[in-house]
This record gives structure tokens, C-alpha cells and sequence, in this order.
């Protein structure tokens, strides 16, 4: 009897190990070596918590989509995917929740463009 105990507990043991190998950062697809894209939006409509938690469950539904973070009193979310590609699908995902969505840009996108100035070690004038 004690052999057969040992012998399922060995065999569970190593049935565990064989489904845990698949499993882990390096095979979860929510995980990538490249940084996420994020984006910001701003959400007119929203009047309460279950509204906060109708555009999450939403957003983290949406294939891609590694993150959201739902602001009730700046009427924001800021939602992180993996692709570029997805952020039309998670745009028109919150309005067809009702919600006006439109897009923030991000400051530095509209920054200016950087120039290639020779750099200078001279210390700074005072003015």
C-alpha cells in the first residue's frame, strides 16, 4: 500500500513538473523583450467605479494588452500594449462601451526634434 502511495505522489510529481515546464516568463506571451507602447487617453462619460471597471475589463481583454490604469477623477486611462497595432482595437473597444475616447498626445512626441549640435563640454555661460 505505502508502494503505491509513493508511486502516485512520484507520478504527480512528475506530471507537475512536465505542465510547469511550459510555463514561465519565457513562454507567457503577455511577457516581451521589447518595452510596451503606451498610450493615454482621455474618457468623457465616465461617472462612477463600475464605469472604471467596465473600460479595465475591456482594455486587459483586448489581445496585447499588457496594462490599464483608469483615472475616475482626471477622466483617464493610461492602457500599455505590446503592438501599436492593437491601440485602435482597445480606442474603439471603450467607445463601443459608450464612452467618448480621444487620444493625448504624448509630450515627448510633440517636443522638438532633437538636432545633431555638436556637444560642448565648455561649462555654461552665466547670464
Amino acid at each position: 500500500m505505502q508502494n503505491r502511495t509513493l508511486n502516485a505522489l512520484l507520478l504527480s510529481t512528475i506530471t507537475l513538473i512536465a505542465v510547469l515546464n511550459g510555463c514561465g516568463p519565457a513562454n507567457d506571451p503577455r511577457v516581451s523583450d521589447t518595452a510596451p507602447v503606451v498610450y493615454q487617453y482621455a474618457i468623457q462619460g465616465m461617472h462612477c467605479q463600475n464605469c472604471v471597471d467596465a473600460i479595465t475589463d475591456k482594455a486587459m481583454h483586448i489581445d496585447g494588452v499588457v496594462d490599464c490604469r483608469v483615472n475616475l477623477k482626471e477622466n483617464s486611462a493610461t492602457i500599455a500594449v505590446r503592438d501599436a497595432a492593437v491601440e485602435p482595437q482597445v480606442k474603439s473597444g471603450i467607445e463601443k462601451l459608450g464612452f467618448t475616447v480621444s487620444m493625448v498626445p504624448n509630450p515627448a512626441s510633440t517636443a522638438a526634434p532633437i538636432t545633431n549640435s555638436p556637444i560642448s563640454n565648455a561649462p555654461a555661460q552665466p547670464k
